[in-house]
């Protein structure tokens, strides 16, 4: 590896404001990483995704997204994803200048970032065919089904954790009795005393559904949009939830009526499974999917079937699975209807 050149440098580059012998000193500085670790090839497929949603959501922070404005998840060419978990040193290191690059055309907006805490909002809308996932500033899990929307602080400060949705979202609450999770959305109240658990609630329905996997939640209905305090303790017109339970919230009627969901199918597909396949076919692999998931996956291009697996998947969720199928085989997915088609 050659020696760090400027980051003025870097930044002219970026702009093309370099001259000729510039451009080659960059090029070359580029090339002479070929040969290093990259700390990335020998990271496991979840230590990988987790690492690329610190680095952004760290960049969104550091950049200070104003309350307003809103990050969009949208279809990409799988090609550039691909990419991503393929660094060589030399693109690590490029994406870390690029990092300072940023952090110093950006220092005013930190200042004030740091200032503003948790009045600092960050808003995610997925508007892509696939499930997006978001670690919060807790380290709590966030799964984003298509359409759906997720709104939270760059810090959670105070007695509570708060956020809001709007559409289909699936939590993995990290647990903090001192702090509270609580989840906003457009006509229900859902407060976490447990982990794992699907909210769906959005303005083409008439209805809200919570559904528990794992721990306990509360769901109370929701007294005024522009309400703003909400208590951090239980009330006494909360329904508790415990796993395998769910309510509904009839909106016309404005009743919460709880119901047992022990084959609820919109859990199955976020229960965490040990699988591990040894040189199998996707089409050996697929129907074990459905039968492990409850799922409805169906591969959509003949030549996929031939393609061979090798991966041990403990505790992997159908997202996860998901995920590591598009890293090792370089195939996407897309959540159609009730299904989910292989392309």
């Amino acid at each position: 590896m050659e020696k760090l050149i400027p980051v003025e440098l870097l930044e002219r580059y970026i702009n093309g404001e370099c001259t000729a012998a510039e451009i080659a000193l960059v090029k070359r500085w580029y090339q002479s990483f070929e040969y290093d670790d990259d700390h990335v090839s020998g990271m496991g497929l979840s230590e990988e995704k987790e690492l690329e949603e610190r680095i952004y959501n760290h960049i969104l922070l550091k950049i200070g997204h104003p309350a307003s404005e809103e990050v969009t998840i949208t279809p990409k060419p799988y090609a550039i994803l691909r990419k991503w978990y393929t660094l060589t040193a030399a693109a690590a290191v490029l994406l870390f200048a690029l990092m300072l690059v940023l952090y110093k055309n950006q220092e005013n907006k930190m200042l004030l970032a740091a200032d503003s805490g948790s009045s600092q909002l960050v808003s995610i809308t997925n508007n892509s065919g696939q499930i997006y996932k978001v670690t919060l500033p807790d380290n709590s899990a966030v799964w984003l089904s298509p359409n759906s929307k997720l709104s939270y602080p760059g810090i959670f400060g105070g007695k509570s954790r708060n956020v809001s949705i709007s559409g289909e979202c699936f939590f993995e609450v990290t647990k903090n009795p001192q702090h509270p999770f609580i989840i906003n959305s457009r006509s229900i109240i859902t407060k976490v005393w447990g982990t794992s658990f699907l909210v769906n609630d959005n303005d083409k329905s008439n209805m809200a559904e919570v559904s528990v996997l794992t721990g306990k939640v509360s769901v109370s209905i929701k007294k005024s949009k522009n309400s703003k305090q909400i208590s951090t303790s239980l009330e006494k017109d909360e329904v508790m939830l415990y796993p395998n339970q769910k309510v509904i919230y009839l909106i016309d009627q404005q009743i919460l009526k709880p119901e047992i969901t022990a084959e609820e199918p919109a859990l199955q597909i976020w229960k965490r499974v040990d699988l591990s396949f040894e040189n199998k076919q996707l089409r050996e692999i697929v129907p074990v999917l459905n039968t492990k998931f409850h799922a409805h996956i169906k591969i959509t291009n003949e030549r996929l079937n031939r393609y061979i697996l090798n991966a041990d998947m403990a505790g992997f969720n159908l997202p996860d699975v998901l995920e590591a199928l598009k890293k090792s085989l370089n195939i996407n997915y897309e959540i159609k209807n009730n299904g989910i088609d292989l392309e």
